[in-house]
């Protein structure tokens, strides 16, 4: 995430909100005779998302549109402008997963309304291990008129609606479930996406590729993703809504981008959280504008969350790699080729070291987007620059590649772990205390 001229990242939970232990116990009333083998009507909701899921992938708005509730002209319309979404992409595979969904009927003839309905939403971008995929999670309402049964009602889950619908399942959360959007592809493995407050997405295409060739240039045939997904807009209540990003504690308008990381579901509907299955990108134009800035770097730091972002070990909750690599490394990108950015961050280790926030070790990952974050940011990214420094480009980017397969730890700096000197000594030929001791002194003289 970008905060004023510096690129930060989001502390969100990764891929979205995880929630078990939701289901609604109380059995269904069931009114319907034309039930499957199990006594409910899902074989009708089965059909019915068969047909929308293979008209989304044949691009077929009409087939698409076909078993909504055409009286519904909100649902109808909201519909449509998500499939013209949806349709600008290039989709590896969309499915729905309805093995967890209870069914309750409010009476004969009523409305029947199935949860948690799990939509795969697959991008050729996207990538996760085995089948595991990306996924929304939402309560479909259906009702039986003229003797077909049709959709009167769509809803995704939210933060603020899940516990009261019992959605347990990933978010809803997407741009494309809220806003009219326009994709450009660039290339082969990159998709631009505007709202409607960008008019301009065709002026950022070389600088995204160009960026995106400097950070896997760096990664090499490391893990990644097939392509990247960078969503750009100009309204702040984008900024906040999609992917959820208002929610966190540490949210402020001015940030200048983001990136959020997927996790998958398996076949069944649950949540796997052993790797992330996709990578999202959003670039705040408005606060670059805003500072005068430009987006280049913003691009440069996200891509380098969203390029490394498959092979970060993904343990959850406070087991997480240390805060300070994730962004001291895509601070560190910045620098490559830019003096005037190194020259920037050199400036504020500095001022840092001069107010005493330099206490000799790297900031700790529990107050690490706190007041001094500019600096924590910075000053992450001094060990990568000392590493380039002894031992070649190379050895930092193996350096971090290294640190993000392993958790931080709550009670100890991570360069003082056994870990990291058995880290130190194969990729820089030297003990983490002989590494520490020249960190120490590349900080307090400037770098």
């Amino acid at each position: 995430m970008t905060h004023a001229r510096w690129s930060r990242r989001a502390v969100l939970l990764a891929g979205g909100l995880l929630v078990t232990g939701c289901s609604d116990s109380r059995r269904p009333t069931i009114q319907s005779e034309d039930y499957d083998s199990y006594g409910s009507n899902k074989k009708h909701l089965r059909e019915i998302l068969e047909r929308r899921a293979k008209a989304l992938m044949d691009k077929d708005e009409k087939g698409y549109l076909a078993d909504l509730d055409q009286a519904n002209t909100k649902l109808v319309q909201r519909e449509k402008f998500i499939f013209d979404n949806l349709r600008q992409f290039d989709l590896a595979e969309i499915r729905f997963i309805t093995d967890r969904a209870t069914e309750r009927s409010e009476g004969e003839g009523g409305d029947i309304q199935f949860r948690p309905v799990i939509r795969i939403t697959k991008l050729t971008a996207d990538a996760g291990p085995g089948d595991v995929a990306p996924a929304e999670t939402f309560l479909y309402t259906l009702r039986e008129k003229s003797g077909r049964f049709v959709v009167t009602d769509i809803i995704g889950a939210t933060r603020k609606n899940y516990k009261k619908l019992h959605l347990d399942g990933p978010l809803a959360y997407a741009p494309w479930n809220t806003d009219k959007l326009h994709v450009v592809k660039v290339g082969k493995k990159v998709w631009l996406v505007g709202d409607e407050s960008v008019t301009d997405l065709d002026r950022y295409a070389a600088v995204t590729e160009k960026e995106l060739r400097l950070v896997e240039g760096m990664w090499g045939d490391r893990l990644s993703y097939p392509g990247h997904v960078l969503f750009f807009t100009r309204d702040l209540a984008n900024v906040k809504q999609w992917f959820d990003f208002g929610a966190a504690e540490n949210f402020l308008p001015d940030i200048l981008g983001f990136q959020a990381r997927e996790l998958g579901v398996q076949k069944n509907g649950m949540v796997y959280g052993n790797e992330y299955a996709a990578s999202r990108v959003v670039v705040n134009l408005r606060g670059h504008q805003a500072f005068g800035s430009d987006p280049a770097l913003t691009i440069r730091h996200e891509l380098t969350h969203a390029v490394t972002a498959r092979a970060t070990l993904t343990i959850g909750g406070d087991y997480n790699p240390p805060t300070w690599a994730i962004e001291g490394f895509a601070r560190y990108t910045e620098t490559i080729g830019n003096t005037a950015s190194a020259a920037r961050i050199r400036s504020a280790v500095a001022a840092g070291v001069r107010a005493g926030r330099f206490r000799g070790v790297t900031p700790a990952s529990k107050t690490f987007y706190g007041r001094d974050i500019d600096f924590n940011y910075c000053l992450g990214s001094t060990v990568f620059s000392l590493a380039e420094r002894l031992k070649g480009r190379d050895a930092a980017v193996e350096l971090y590649a290294r640190i993000i397969n392993h958790p931080d730890s709550l009670d100890m700096p991570f360069m003082r772990l056994p870990v990291f000197d058995g880290i130190s000594r194969d990729v820089l030929g030297m003990s983490s205390a002989s590494f520490r001791s020249r960190w120490n002194g590349f900080v307090r003289n400037g770098g």
